[in-house]
């Protein structure tokens, strides 16, 4: 994979904005994109490691240092 500092700047974006749906779904009683009013773990587990799966791309796209 070739490296993209603006590539790995959009996932870490987005990485934030999973991680805001987790702690919305972990927080808040709510039928937002969901059949009913309560709150919705198993939303809020998907938002998390969606987080982490985009912060793990973010690192392997990121521009590295040039080796001695």
């Amino acid at each position: 994979m070739k490296s993209s500092g603006p590539l790995a700047v959009l996932l870490v974006a987005l990485a934030i904005v999973f991680a805001a749906l987790a702690v919305f779904y972990f927080t808040v009683r709510t039928s937002l994109l969901a059949s009913e009013t309560a709150v919705h773990y198993k939303h809020a587990f998907v938002f998390t490691a969606l987080a982490v799966l985009s912060l793990i791309a973010a690192n392997f796209a990121r521009p590295k240092a040039a080796l001695r």
